[in-house]
């Protein structure tokens, strides 16, 4: 800070308030007996009256006993008063004039042994303005307080070696009459440097010193006001790193720490110094772009420029002890003021903006837009319905018939539909992505899993006639990372009961790819089991031969879009035809999914295909329909009441 902070409050601490007054007392009775001694000579001493409301000064004297000698000791008294205290204490009359000053005040200003009392326009400056942040203000300051002597005032005086001193002042009156001021400096250098931490540490970012939300917040305040008064526009922009979490993991919180810390010194190169960087926390920064006065376009097409730039920025690679790091970034911009929004509305608006370009592919820019104010309101209506859904029964569990070439039921896969009070059916494709979010995904999959052993050992007690009926779960990637995933399937088996080798758990091949190593050893406990795995919706991931010789498969389910598309794409032909040959080198089964129609399924039947499942064959059936139907067998009735639509399974 370069300049001297001033804080008038016409107040004075109490513990310097009695000693001012007391030395006030002192030096008013002090400058009567030199003024009249002057001027009317040593014989005038006899017409001194004495103050006497001052208590331990001296003791009460007549006229006569007022001499030289007791002039002298008054003298001594207030100089050995005077540098007692533990301020440094300086006197001023109204021209300047330095009248006393105390050995603390030199020490404290190092002052020359030698200084001239009567340089009104020298002394003043020729000490202080070599020392402090700015001496002319001080002095300015200094003859303001001599102009406006029936104030008491308090200042903070920084230097430039670091130091800060608490100046008080405090107005020297004789007989009623202004004739000077009194100052008492006070080094606070140590407390203030105390409070200044804590308020930095309240307000800025430890590790990337950058604003943190409380000031960045204060900031945004102030000038969407300066926007609404001044008729301008501002722009915020929310960024956040894309696959941050992957470094932070991989390489530790160390390397995380110091990519950030690069992050926010490149993001301050790329602002203007009325800008703001701040950061938020974790890998969520935002910039404040200060007001313009241009119109509208003009100033979004700045702004576009402006976070594109940032964006390049930020892809470039960075060096992190001994890593070469790449880390692009998403960006949300909103622009302001709108609709009497707050601080935290635009900082929302941002926010949902960047969730935009995350949705877009990220390393990109999106504005936000009033219609994304509503997709986030439907966003957060569906997850507080969906969390009332659990609690309601809302969720049901259809099942979808599997059949083999021949028309004979095999089994069914579990599929989870919402109904929903006022919206009708919802599909998993809208509602599993909202329970991934707020994190219910895993209750739900364990309850599917529960009612599908439950389901199982009915089967296997009251409907032994049908066959040995296989039930499928699908299982989502949070459920399946769970650290007690095995043991939460093999809860469920034990507890109802329901024979293991009739369930199959459904994985995607994205899900097999990530630590093979733990996604082994899941599969291999509950295969000793004998819990049976099949890959679901296979050749749309990441397919590797490596990956299906190591893990404990039983079957592959060819993905719809591939079986939708054998009539008329001679390349989809050739891809499901070796989806079909490489499972049966392996040993696998083969389960095609959405069939739709007698071509698709007399192509896959010929090709080798051991499992269909699809509208053609059977739409999904609630339980006790299900449980019907794999007791009649009746597929050509169950054709009759199929309908030609794309299936949509969890």
């Amino acid at each position: 800070m370069s300049e001297l902070d001033m804080t008038d409050d016409g107040s004075v601490a109490p513990d310097l308030r009695s000693e001012l007054e007391v030395l006030g007392d002192r030096m008013d009775e002090l400058d009567t007996l030199i003024s009249r001694s002057v001027s009317r000579g040593p014989d005038s001493l006899e017409n001194v009256r004495p103050t006497t409301h001052v208590e331990g000064l001296w003791p009460l004297a007549t006229t006569e006993q007022a001499d030289v000698h007791q002039l002298q000791e008054i003298i001594s008294l207030l100089k050995a008063t005077l540098n007692s205290t533990t301020d440094g204490i300086l006197v001023l009359d109204n021209d300047l004039r330095v009248v006393i000053y105390n050995t603390k005040f030199v020490t404290l200003w190092e002052i020359p042994e030698t200084l001239d009392r009567d340089d009104k326009k020298g002394w003043l400056r020729a000490f202080t303005a070599p020392l402090m942040e700015n001496g002319e203000r001080f002095i300015h300051r200094i003859r303001d307080q001599l102009s406006h002597t029936d104030e008491a005032t308090r200042d903070i005086l920084r230097f430039t070696d670091g130091r800060i001193f608490e100046s008080r002042s405090h107005p020297q009156l004789i007989e009623g009459e202004i004739v000077g001021r009194v100052w008492s400096f006070r080094d606070v250098t140590k407390q203030r440097q105390a409070q200044e931490l804590v308020e930095y540490q309240a307000t800025y970012d430890p590790l990337t010193d950058l604003p943190n939300r409380r000031l960045l917040l204060d900031r945004l305040n102030q000038m969407l006001a300066r926007c609404r008064r001044h008729d301008r526009i501002g722009a915020l922009l929310f960024l956040d790193l894309d696959n941050f979490k992957t470094i932070n993991d991989t390489l530790g919180h160390p390397i995380g720490d110091a990519l950030l810390q690069q992050v926010a010194r490149r993001l301050t190169d790329c602002l203007r110094r009325e800008d703001t960087a701040a950061r938020l926390g974790g890998d969520e920064f935002v910039l404040l772009l200060a007001e313009e006065s241009a119109v509208l376009d003009e100033f979004t097409h700045q702004v576009d420029m402006a976070a594109n730039k940032v964006l390049a920025a930020l892809s470039e690679p960075y060096e992190v002890h001994g890593h070469r790091l790449y880390a692009t970034t998403s960006i949300g911009v909103a622009l302001f003021p709108q609709n009497g929004e707050t601080a935290d509305d635009v900082l929302m608006q941002a926010d949902t903006a960047m969730y935009r370009a995350k949705e877009a592919g990220r390393n990109t820019v999106r504005f936000f837009l009033p219609s994304m104010r509503k997709s986030s309101e439907e966003q957060l209506q569906m997850q507080n319905d969906l969390r009332q859904a659990l609690e309601r029964n809302e969720l049901k569990i259809l099942w979808q018939p599997k059949h083999d070439f021949s028309g004979n039921t095999l089994g069914a896969e579990a599929l989870l539909r919402w109904e929903h009070p006022t919206r009708g059916l919802i599909m998993p494709a809208e509602f599993i992505p909202v329970a991934e979010d707020i994190g219910i995904i895993t209750s739900l999959g364990n309850r599917v899993l529960e009612v599908s052993c439950n389901l199982l050992r009915k089967i296997a007690d009251e409907y032994a006639e049908a066959g040995p009926i296989h039930l499928s779960v699908n299982i989502s990637p949070q459920q399946f990372q769970q650290a007690d995933f095995a043991m939460q399937v093999a809860h469920f088996l034990k507890i109802s009961g329901a024979n293991p080798t009739r369930l199959t758990l459904e994985l995607t091949e994205n899900m097999l790819v990530t630590n093979l190593d733990e996604v082994m050893a899941k599969m291999l406990d509950l295969k000793s089991l004998g819990v049976r795995f099949s890959i679901d919706d296979f050749g749309t991931g990441y397919s590797s031969m490596a990956y299906l010789k190591r893990l404990p498969l039983d079957e592959i389910k060819i993905d719809r879009s591939f079986v939708n598309d054998i009539i008329r794409d001679p390349e989809t032909v050739s891809i499901v035809e070796a989806i079909i040959t490489m499972a049966s080198k392996l040993g696998l089964s083969v389960v095609a999914e959405g069939v739709e129609n007698s071509r698709e399924f007399d192509f896959l039947r010929k090709r080798g295909c051991h499992c269909f499942q699809g509208y053609m064959l059977c739409q999904p059936l609630d339980e006790a329909a299900f449980l019907e139907f794999i007791m009649d067998g009746n597929v050509s009735d169950a054709r009759k009441n199929g309908t030609q639509s794309v299936f949509e399974g969890f």
